[in-house]
């Protein structure tokens, strides 16, 4: 794990390093590196204060190959101090035109590694072909809207009785009776179906029907919070945060990984990257200000008030469990490499975050009985890997019911 104080560091370190890129320029093909590990480790290392086509801490690293040969950009980002030592050049005036930036030295990065990200930086900046018909038209797909069409058919229905009471209400005027108003017609109805036993008895049943079968749909929904969306005391875009910079749901969430709770993120892990964002895109310096009022900031002077009395940002709980319940965050995420969204829903689009998912038992086990085992891609299942194809057959998808994942003990202890 990257410490709280490398990743304050990391941001104008990355700004030095992509900003000094010269003007030679490197192909995906000629990297020849992995996009999608790329893009993996881009989320992890730079999307918090980068992204490819705009300034957000540092600048667009969508043309960052352009500007630097891939040997001089390897030695830099392992380890820029090295490169200074060894008297290049331009490594030493970049480390001085930022006034002694200091980048942390990266020797765990493969050299694939860096080349899979300068890949996804060259493939992840092309811009995204739209969807064409078959006659070359672009397809706009339009969301259905249901409820037009329930007002049309109510309407529909209201004129068909209105216009069957004028016909009736004809036909006795052409036959010389008395017309009579559609309250009347219904009075006269009433009365006569009150004094029909059977008639009495068929709405009792229905009426019965109706009445416990709303009973019921309201008991089973009792602490079920689908579709609830409090109100929170800062307006935190997940959209511009996890989807147009995307960011990893981990690196504000990092106890999801590695404990039960997937933990609320601090103040501090906000000021990583707001300390040097002072402004959004949306509500301007509005809501970063509460921020900086949390934590004692003054971005003004770009540093914390001395002797300042925190307050907390009460967060508003979303997702959550009953107590006779027991959730791992680290079990799935970790050990069964279960995707954020499996649970959470689509939360890079959302503005607001709401619950997406009912999170009842019967949704838990459902997943429990369609979910595969992660067996070929997690060392986590190794030695019970070999059990299961012992037990299941070499070509078996082993889900997680196989592995005693409907058991009451593992969830009701």
């Amino acid at each position: 794990m990257i410490k709280r104080t490398t990743l304050r560091l990391l941001s104008p370190a990355l700004l030095v390093l992509m900003m000094v890129l010269s003007s030679l320029g490197l192909s995906a093909q000629e990297i020849q590196g992995d996009a999608a590990n790329g893009k993996s480790l881009f989320n992890s290392q730079c999307a918090a204060c980068h992204k490819l086509d705009k300034k957000v801490v540092g600048p667009a690293l969508g043309d960052v190959t352009q500007r630097r040969d891939l040997e001089w950009l390897t030695a830099w980002i392992k380890n820029n101090q090295e490169l200074r030592e060894s008297g290049d050049a331009d490594a030493i005036a970049i480390f001085e035109e930022y006034n002694g930036s200091v980048m942390p030295a990266f020797p765990g990065l493969s050299d694939q590694d860096v080349m899979d990200i300068l890949t996804y930086t060259i493939e992840g900046s092309k811009p995204k072909e739209p969807t064409n018909g078959g006659d070359g038209t672009t397809v706009v797909v339009a969301e259905e809207d249901n409820s037009t069409l329930l007002y049309i058919l109510g309407a529909l229905l209201l004129f068909m009785v209105v216009l069957l009471a004028r016909v009736k209400n004809t036909l006795k005027s052409v036959q010389g009776e008395a017309t009579t108003s559609m309250l009347e017609d219904a009075n006269v109805f009433t009365r006569t179906a009150l004094n029909n036993p059977k008639v009495v008895t068929v709405l009792t049943i229905v009426v019965a029907i109706v009445f416990f079968q709303q009973l019921y749909v309201n008991l089973m929904a009792v602490n079920v919070e689908e579709g609830y969306q409090p109100h929170q005391p800062i307006k935190f875009s997940h959209k511009l945060h996890a989807g147009d910079n995307q960011i990893d749901c981990n690196y504000c969430h990092s106890g999801a990984r590695k404990s039960k709770h997937s933990n609320i993120p601090s103040a501090n892990v906000c000021m990583n990257c707001h300390m040097y964002i002072q402004e959004g895109p949306k509500y301007g310096t509005e809501e970063i200000s509460k921020i900086y009022a949390a934590v004692g900031f003054n971005p003004e002077t770009g540093s914390y008030i001395e002797d300042y009395e925190q307050k907390p940002i009460k967060w508003v709980r979303i997702h959550k469990l009953p107590d006779l319940a027991y959730f791992n965050h680290a079990q799935h995420v970790s050990a069964g490499q279960v995707e954020c969204q499996a649970c959470h829903g689509p939360i890079e689009e959302m503005e607001e975050v709401y619950q997406y998912s009912p999170l009842t038992m019967g949704w838990c086990i459902n997943c429990h009985r369609e979910t595969k085992v992660q067996v070929e891609t997690n060392d986590y299942y190794e030695e019970m890997h070999a059990k299961l194809k012992e037990k299941y057959g070499a070509d078996a998808d082993i889900t997680v019911e196989m592995i005693g994942g409907l058991e009451c003990g593992k969830c009701h202890y």
